[in-house]
């Protein structure tokens, strides 16, 4: 039989090799960009996510001389776009619009392809949108109470359509469930767009969704606003109450945005990036355009992102096992 294996001497060449080629040199980082970025984005085009998303390409892109293109990777509740930017190259080049499903959905899934606190680079913040449980307008209902009265004369026949497994929606409505002593049935879509969609529609009679995603039909008079699951009222919707304030003591589940990177991101290039992040956040013209689809800037720098997630994970693991959510 022939002997395949290798001398010490060339083994130890081979390691010292490998380890050496995969680190991006000084001169690569100091030139960065080169070339077009991609933001990977986890859910399809057309809802909350995807929009403000491209909003901060434009920015980005037009503060870096590149293009920024938004790669739309929908499935599995965000978790297929996530494992895509942790196993990226720590270049640059591949950057992650991260949401609150990067911190809901590690207590949905038995495991994962990767670390949330390890597997990436904390950019900074982006944008929050608050959480909102709205009716088609063809349903009696006026107020939450009359849907909740509604839900307790017929448990397990009302259905409630979000943007998927482990979304701000999901998480929403089994508190509401809790707290009102109702049964909803989750019905989980593939983004905010089409579960939107189907609640003007009638498919679904309700939908709970971020602000942004269901702002123009509640204005179009196609959806009705029940209740705000956030820290108060909100601007754009001034007669809605909280979920709070309409009884039901739901905690804020709006959901935030963020500019992630793979784990390994040198320190130079994460602080060139995390700085143009937090000169967009300043930007008139952001935060404009934020507004416009219900949403607010999310003045986080990179240390303030990561902080978030750091404490948010434990929030929603409790959250889950409070509600009885288990993972699949």
């Amino acid at each position: 039989m022939q002997d395949h294996r290798l001398p010490r001497r060339a083994l130890g060449a081979l390691a010292a090799s490998l380890m050496a080629a995969p680190r991006p040199s000084a001169s690569q980082q100091s030139d960065w960009p080169r070339r077009p970025i991609r933001l990977i984005c986890g859910f399809p085009p057309g809802g909350l996510t995807d929009i403000i998303a491209r909003f901060t390409a434009q920015g980005l892109g037009a503060a870096w001389g590149q293009t920024v293109v938004v790669d739309n990777r929908s499935g599995a509740g965000g978790t297929i776009a996530t494992d895509a930017v942790a196993r990226a190259a720590p270049d640059g080049y591949t950057l992650f619009f991260a949401t609150l499903s990067l911190v809901s959905n590690p207590p949905m899934f038995v495991s994962l392809p990767y670390d949330v606190e390890r597997s990436f680079t904390a950019l900074g913040g982006i944008a929050i949108s608050p959480n909102v449980l709205a009716c088609n307008a063809a349903m009696p209902w006026r107020t939450l109470g009359d849907f909740v009265t509604a839900a307790k004369a017929a448990p397990g026949t009302i259905a409630y359509s979000t943007s998927g497994i482990g979304s701000n929606g999901h998480y929403g409505g089994a508190l509401l469930n809790m707290t009102a002593g109702i049964e909803l049935s989750h019905v989980p879509y593939r983004g905010a767009a089409p579960a939107t969609q189907d609640a003007i529609s009638g498919t679904v009679p309700l939908t709970f969704n971020t602000l942004g995603t269901v702002l123009g039909a509640i204005r179009a008079g196609q959806l009705r606003a029940l209740a705000v699951a956030g820290p108060g009222r909100n601007v754009d919707l001034p007669e809605i109450p909280t979920f709070t304030e309409a009884g039901y003591d739901l905690p804020d589940t709006s959901v935030w945005y963020g500019l992630v990177g793979p784990a390994g991101l040198p320190a130079a290039l994460a602080r060139r990036i995390e700085s143009d992040v937090v000169a967009l956040q300043r930007q008139p013209e952001m935060r404009e355009r934020l507004q416009s689809q219900g949403s607010e800037t999310l003045a986080l720098d990179a240390a303030g992102l990561a902080a978030r997630i750091r404490e948010e994970l434990p929030r929603w693991r409790r959250v889950a096992q409070a509600v009885g959510i288990r993972p699949e």
